[in-house]
């Protein structure tokens, strides 16, 4: 038991006992009666001595719960005559509150009022605007601290004391997730974005984004699929593991899906810019870009890009034109209007050649070092996970983490189908391939399973496959005449 003097006390009694012997005993109780201070005066001729008796006789009559009191610390008092001070001899069991129910967190939540973050060098980041939550199968997304019963107290008078009622939280409605009892722990059963309030947890496997993307939102890595229902301005960077939507333009940016890609407005490219997707791309239009494709491609037009299809290439409006740049496509194409009447050079690649050989073989090594690369990042993921909890600053390195996954996941993913694509190529079941066009100018290079055919001559209504001896083509007589 402390003898520390509290400052906040208040004299309670003063009085004398001649008939025990005892006399000048001082009772001091601090404000909120939880300790109890005697103070002996010192003895003057003819006193009667202090007795522990007497003691523990003025401390009862004064309302002290007797089981409280320190009774060796009496007898110490009075053997070392331990006058004129105060010393705490009783002290009561002070209450413990209860500890309201509440949820751990392991994602990255989006902190502040939806305005960019102000950091401490004077930069702004955006990221604390636009970030979700991402989280794959089996990752742990929150853990519930059940409440936790206070206890009684009482005063050194044997008051009692209540403490506060702890409160529960409500079971929140679950989609995406499972529950599990024993651990009070909440686990992602799909990939995609997860958002948690007291009465919810949800795992959604899309993400959607009603407005344009520009540097100042940032740009986008998700686990799972994207729509987007406005531009895409230069200088952002996509990457979802799913499917992408972009409901306008993209221009000068660069798009990775690891399954299909529709951009509904078109690309408008520059040299930094890369489309990819690990299936088909639908776009309305493309110029000035590098794109890869695992299944098929439809547009309307291509101009001056690099293009490669794992399946067929489509160009589907009538007056759609391919012009410039280079096109491959494992299957075949067709198009409408091929090079222009300035005799740009538009090379058209379909079919097998030793560099589709090397590039499988170099794709098996991409996917295994793509594995290695996932199986280490999950680990990390799984450590900080643990760790995180509401350290904010925890929070923001899984979230780092899990953008680096949603990468990962989505070039396996691309690079997979890239493989899938050459070895269909290869197949017995493979069709040979071929090149139809509306029209074809000079300049134009048609190249199938290694053969190649230099267009010299405008040439309408026309199909190239491979032969024996070569490239060979037919035209459409019953469109001859056009």
């Amino acid at each position: 038991m402390s003898g520390a003097a509290d400052s906040n006390k208040k004299q309670i009694d003063d009085q004398n006992n001649n008939d025990s012997g005892e006399d000048k005993l001082k009772l001091v109780l601090s404000d909120d009666k939880m300790c109890a201070y005697i103070l002996l005066k010192t003895p003057e001729d003819g006193d009667e001595p202090y007795t522990e008796e007497g003691i523990l006789s003025f401390l009862a009559d004064a309302g002290i719960k007797d089981d409280l009191i320190d009774k060796p610390l009496i007898k110490e008092i009075i053997e070392e005559e331990n006058y004129g001070q105060e010393v705490l001899i009783a002290e009561g069991l002070p209450c413990k509150d209860g500890i309201d129910g509440y949820f751990e967190y392991f994602f990255h939540r989006k902190e502040g009022n939806g305005k960019p973050r102000i950091l401490d060098d004077g930069s702004v980041d955006y990221t604390s605007v636009n970030t979700v939550g991402m989280v794959t199968e089996g990752d742990l997304i929150a853990i519930y601290n059940p409440s936790v019963p206070g206890h009684f107290g009482y005063s050194v008078k044997g008051e009692i004391l209540k403490p506060k009622v702890p409160r529960g939280m409500p079971v929140p409605k679950l989609t995406g997730c499972r529950y599990e009892e024993e651990s009070y722990s909440y686990y992602a059963t799909m990939d995609g974005k997860v958002e948690a309030t007291p009465s919810s947890i949800t795992v959604t496997g899309s993400l959607e984004i009603n407005r344009n993307i520009n540097v100042a939102y940032g740009s986008i890595y998700f686990i799972g699929d994207v729509e987007i229902y406005g531009d895409v301005d230069s200088g952002v960077e996509i990457f979802a593991s799913g499917n992408v939507t972009i409901g306008g333009t993209l221009q000068g940016s660069s798009v990775r899906a690891g399954e299909n890609l529709t951009i509904k407005g078109g690309v408008l490219g520059d040299e930094n810019t890369l489309i990819i997707c690990g299936g088909d791309l639908d776009v309305k239009f493309m110029q000035y870009a590098t794109v890869m494709a695992g299944g098929e491609i439809k547009a309307k037009s291509i101009l001056d890009c690099d293009l490669y299809a794992g399946g067929m290439v489509w160009i589907e409006d009538k007056e759609g034109l391919v012009s410039g740049g280079t096109m491959y496509s494992t299957v075949g194409v067709d198009g409408q209007v091929f090079g222009n009447k300035r005799n740009v050079k538009t090379q058209i690649t379909v079919g097998k050649n030793s560099q589709m050989l090397t590039q499988k073989l170099e794709y098996v090594k991409v996917i295994e070092e793509l594995e290695n690369k996932l199986e280490g990042v999950s680990r990390r993921e799984f450590e900080l996970g643990r760790i995180a909890k509401d350290n904010s600053s925890m929070n923001n390195l899984l979230y780092i983490v899990r953008q680096n996954k949603a990468r990962i996941l989505t070039e396996k993913k691309q690079t997979e189908a890239g493989y899938a694509a050459i070895d269909k190529m290869y197949s017995k079941e493979a069709v040979p391939p071929s090149i139809t066009g509306r029209k074809f100018y000079p300049g134009v290079t048609v190249r199938i399973d290694s053969r190649e055919k230099r267009i010299t001559d405008e040439m309408i209504r026309v199909t190239f496959r491979i032969g024996e001896d070569g490239i060979s083509f037919s035209f459409d007589k019953a469109d001859e005449d056009e």
